[in-house]
C-alpha cells in the first residue's frame, strides 16, 4: 500500500474556476447575513412559528456529515481496516472543513452573532444547546490533534483517533438530542432521535467522503483502485439499511402509542409528506440500496457515485423534515384541553417556504466547507499519490 502523501499542484484552469465560483458564492452568503444583520429577520421567510429555517437545515446537515467524515480514519485506527490508513488525514481534515461550514451558519443564523460570547460565560447546564458548545468544540480540537499526529506524532494517532471516534458519536447524538428532549413539540420528542442523528452521519459521511474520493482522484489523474470504492460502497448499504432501520422502528413505536398517532399520520400524510417520503425515505434509503444493490450499478464507481449523492440530499430532506415540519405542527399549548383558537391561528399548522436570504446564507457556509477542502488538497499533503489496497486484500462481497 503506497504511502507517499502529496498535495495537488491546483494549477489547472478548473480547479481556479472551481475556488472562484465558491468563494463568489460565500462573498453572496456572507452578502445574505450583512443583510439580515441590519435589516433584521424580517427580510426573511422565517416566522415566530418556524425559527429555524432554511440556514438551520444546511448548518446542522454540514455538522451531522462532519461526524460522519471521520469514518475512514475510524475505520483504519479504531476497526483496524488497514486499507482505509491511507485515507485517514484525508478524513479529519474533510470532518474540519465541514465542521466549520456548518458553526459559521450555525452562528450567523443565530440573530445576534455580536453576542456569542453572553451564552457561553452565562452557560445553562439543563439545555442541549450549551452542551453542544463543548461537543462542537471538542471535536473540532480532537480532529486537529488527530490530524496533527498523522503528520508528526504517529505514537499518539490511536489514542487521539479512538478518542475522536467516542466523541463524534456523543455529538452526533448531542445534536439530535436537541429536538429529541424537548417534550413541548410532539414531532420533536422521541429517545431515538440521537441515534438516528447518528446512522444518518455514518450513511452520509461515508457518501461524501467516496464522492470526494472518486472525483479528487479522478480530476487530477492519480490512481484510485476501484476496490476501495466497493469497499466503501458495502460501508454505504450497511449504514444505510441501518437509516432504513432505524426510521421503521420510530414510526413503528409511535404509532404503536395514541398519543402519537395523529401527529404521525398529519407527518405522513399532510404538507411536508413529500419531503419525508420522497426525502427522506427515497433519496435517503430505497434509491441509494437499489442503485448499490443491483449488480450492473452496483460493481461500477459512477453507480457508487451516484448512490452516494442521493444518500446525501438525504440527510438534509431528513433534517429539513425534522426542523420544518416539527416546528410546523400546531402547538399544543394546553395538553388534555380543549383549545378555543384565535386569531393568532392556535392550532393551525404553520406554512414556510424559504427565500433568497436563507438560500444564500446556507449555501455559503457549503461554500465555505468547499473553498477549505480545495485548498488543504492544495498545499497540505492529504492524500496518497496512489490509492492502492493492501496485498492480498479483496473486496469482501459483491452484489
Amino acid at each position: 500500500m503506497n504511502s507517499d502523501f502529496t498535495a495537488i499542484e491546483g494549477r489547472s484552469p478548473g480547479y481556479w474556476q472551481l475556488v472562484v465560483v465558491l468563494g463568489v458564492v460565500l462573498a453572496i452568503g456572507m452578502g445574505a447575513f450583512l443583510a439580515v444583520e441590519f435589516l433584521g429577520h424580517g427580510i426573511t421567510n422565517m416566522t415566530n412559528r418556524v425559527v429555524w429555517g432554511l440556514p438551520h437545515v444546511f448548518a446542522i446537515s454540514l455538522l451531522v456529515m462532519a461526524s460522519g467524515a471521520l469514518n475512514l480514519g475510524s475505520m483504519s485506527t479504531v476497526f483496524a481496516a488497514k486499507q482505509y490508513k491511507q485515507f485517514g488525514r484525508f478524513s479529519a481534515y474533510l470532518a474540519i472543513a465541514l465542521l466549520s461550514g456548518g458553526l459559521m451558519v450555525l452562528m450567523l443564523d443565530l440573530g445576534r452573532p455580536d453576542r456569542m460570547l453572553l451564552p457561553m460565560l452565562h452557560m445553562n447546564f439543563s439545555s442541549m444547546f450549551t452542551w453542544n458548545v463543548f461537543l462542537y468544540s471538542g471535536f473540532f480540537a480532537l480532529c486537529f490533534l488527530y490530524l496533527w499526529s498523522m503528520f508528526e506524532y504517529h505514537q499518539f494517532t490511536k489514542v487521539v483517533g479512538s478518542a475522536a471516534f467516542g466523541w463524534r458519536l456523543i455529538l452526533t447524538t448531542g445534536t439530535g438530542s436537541i429536538f429529541g428532549v424537548v417534550q413541548a413539540r410532539d414531532v420533536f420528542h422521541s429517545a431515538i432521535t440521537g441515534p438516528t442523528f447518528v446512522a444518518f452521519s455514518l450513511s452520509s459521511g461515508t457518501a461524501l467522503s467516496a464522492i470526494l474520493l472518486i472525483l479528487t482522484y479522478r480530476h487530477t489523474h492519480r490512481e484510485l483502485d476501484k476496490r476501495l470504492v466497493f469497499g466503501l460502497r458495502n460501508a454505504l448499504i450497511f449504514f444505510t439499511l441501518l437509516v432504513l432501520y432505524m426510521l421503521v422502528v420510530e414510526k413503528f413505536t409511535k404509532f404503536y402509542s395514541p398519543a402519537f398517532f395523529e401527529v404521525e399520520s398529519w407527518l405522513l400524510t399532510g404538507p411536508y409528506a413529500w419531503l419525508y417520503w420522497g426525502g427522506v425515505v427515497f433519496a435517503g434509503a430505497v434509491f441509494p440500496l437499489a442503485v448499490l444493490f443491483l449488480p450492473k450499478s452496483g460493481n461500477s464507481v459512477d453507480g457508487v457515485l451516484l448512490a452516494s449523492a442521493s444518500s446525501v440530499l438525504g440527510v438534509f430532506c431528513f433534517v429539513g423534515h425534522v426542523l420544518i415540519a416539527g416546528q410546523s405542527y400546531p402547538f399544543d399549548m394546553f395538553p388534555g384541553y380543549e383549545i378555543v383558537n384565535s386569531v393568532f391561528q392556535d392550532g393551525v399548522a404553520a406554512s414556510y417556504s424559504p427565500g433568497a436570504v436563507e438560500i444564500s446564507l446556507g449555501l455559503g457556509g457549503v461554500a465555505l466547507s468547499g473553498l477549505i477542502y480545495l485548498l488543504g488538497i492544495k498545499f497540505f499533503r492529504l492524500l496518497p499519490e496512489k490509492a492502492v489496497v493492501p496485498k492480498g486484500w479483496e473486496v469482501p462481497w459483491n452484489p
